[in-house]
């Protein structure tokens, strides 16, 4: 998977859009927020960036070092190089993660789950954004991923509210246009 983004990273804004669902991602994440954001696989931190006015601290963890030096030349990022099953940073130290368009890229998807979990704090809030695989445009993405030894696992909407299963998840799901929205609220216990 990295050699793929590592290869990619120079012009992968170019190709990919702005994040064009900012004012859903902020509805959902319930931003602005006084605190630290976690974006996972975020790459370029091209969602990091749209979201940093938004709190205190944003960081970028992704697997891919050449997707990395493209998101540390943004102001007022931070990048970590890990992958998403195991994030280095200590238990519920993020008020917010996000992980959008890269759940499909992970190789463990549960361990992710858990490891976004860990670093929630209570009262958090995850939310991911994945293509909606039940559309015949994102089907045509995932054939492509496929062909392309991507090794991409695209999962539905009930697969991934699946992947928080503890008793104190709060977990909603939407779905817009292309895109289907899971969010998990860490109730205090």
């Amino acid at each position: 998977m990295n050699t793929h983004f590592d290869w990619l990273a120079p012009v992968y804004d170019r190709l990919i859009r702005r994040f064009s669902s900012l004012e859903t991602m902020l509805e959902l994440a319930d931003l602005p927020v006084a605190g630290r954001l976690l974006d996972v696989g975020g790459g370029t931190g091209r969602v990091a960036e749209a979201l940093r006015p938004y709190v205190e601290q944003v960081v970028v963890a992704d697997a891919s070092s050449g997707m990395l030096r493209q998101a540390v030349s943004k102001d007022g990022l931070q990048a970590v190089c890990a992958g998403a099953e195991a994030l280095p940073f200590p238990d519920e130290s993020f008020d917010r993660v996000v992980i959008v368009d890269a759940l499909h890229h992970v190789a463990d998807q549960a361990a992710t789950a858990g490891e976004m979990w860990r670093v929630l704090r209570s009262g958090g809030r995850i939310v991911i954004q994945e293509p909606d695989v039940r559309t015949a445009l994102v089907k045509m993405i995932a054939l492509f991923e496929k062909v392309t030894l991507m090794r991409s696992r695209f999962l539905s909407l009930e697969q991934m509210a699946a992947l928080f299963p503890q008793a104190n998840a709060e977990v909603t799901t939407r779905e817009e246009a292309f895109n289907a929205w899971v969010v998990v609220y860490k109730v205090p216990v």
